[in-house]
């Protein structure tokens, strides 16, 4: 009976005592501890990718997106420090926002905006402490989500954005985060996988134009090389964005906007850099252009 005592002692010595959350982990604006020496029982490997999901090249899992996210500056509501890349991150709906669902005009904000609230974990049960927050994801290339059956939890998804640290316990995209890959047959169906399509300046600016709907990204995806020019040209790069225009020669026009594109490494492309830009397209009134395209260099600028 003595030997029962003893047993039961340590167990409730476990559960009050071996469960305690850390005091270092996850205080607000305390980002000096190393984040990476945390045991990996609290951070277990990623549930496999689904079989016959296509991943862009780079994605990170959501485990490898807090690490990063944990070692940028805090940021507030009036002070913000996004990651300068661009992130394809890859995990599981984990839960939604139920605070924001919650909210009286949710639905009414839903159909007007096409914005959700998810958590992603890298685990499909659960499992693991790290958790990426979407705040108002959207559908592939920042199209508004038709309805709630095309993102469920359980999904796995790929999403597209940069990394933010909010407060020093939240991380979270900074700026727009859209889904770019999902498992969800709902989702495909409402965003079909797009043809991609390799097109001149010339070609890429007169196919923009031709699309119906102002401000309404095309369906397939375009490969549009061209160098880029000095007119309309900005050296400015914000979260990782560009923008400047191209054409099919070294002393063009402005012939094809790259608008807000995501620039290599957060650093400016240099005017005469011959460049490669992968997205959709889409006109602006009368402008054609790329919106959130990557953008790739192909040949440094002739001297």
């Amino acid at each position: 009976m003595k030997k029962s005592i003893l047993v039961l002692t340590a167990v409730v010595a476990m559960v009050f005592f071996g469960c305690k959350e850390s005091p270092y982990i996850n205080q607000p604006g305390d980002n000096s501890f190393n984040y990476d020496s945390i045991p990996s029982i609290a951070d277990p490997d990623p549930t496999p990718d689904p079989e016959g999901v296509v991943i862009p090249e780079g994605t990170i899992n959501v485990n490898e997106a807090v690490k990063i996210g944990k070692k940028l500056p805090a940021s507030n509501k009036d002070n913000k420090y996004p990651s300068e890349k661009v992130y394809y991150i890859k995990g599981w709906v984990d839960h939604f926002d139920a605070k924001e669902r919650a909210k009286e005009d949710f639905e009414e904000k839903f159909a007007q905006y096409g914005n959700d609230y998810i958590y992603l974990k890298a685990r499909n049960d659960g499992r693991g402490a790290k958790e990426f927050y979407c705040y108002r994801v959207l559908g592939r290339a920042g199209a508004k989500l038709p309805s709630h059956d095309v993102l469920q939890i359980g999904d796995f998804v790929v999403v597209k954005c940069n990394i933010l640290n909010f407060g020093g316990t939240t991380i979270e995209n900074g700026g727009t985060c859209s889904i770019e890959v999902s498992n969800n047959v709902a989702y495909n169906e409402a965003f079909p996988i797009p043809d991609t399509i390799h097109a001149t300046c010339a070609e890429a600016a007169a196919a923009a134009l031709a699309l119906p709907g102002n401000n309404t990204p095309s369906k397939d995806i375009y490969i549009v090389e061209g160098y880029v020019q000095s007119a309309g040209y900005s050296a400015t790069v914000s979260s990782g964005q560009q923008i400047f225009w191209v054409d099919d020669t070294p002393n063009g026009t402005k012939k094809f906007e790259a608008y807000y594109c995501n620039v290599p490494n957060g650093e400016a492309v240099p005017v005469g850099a011959k460049v490669r830009l992968t997205g959709v397209i889409m006109k602006y009134n009368t402008t054609p252009e790329m919106k959130n395209g990557d953008v790739e260099i192909l040949e440094a600028p002739q001297e």
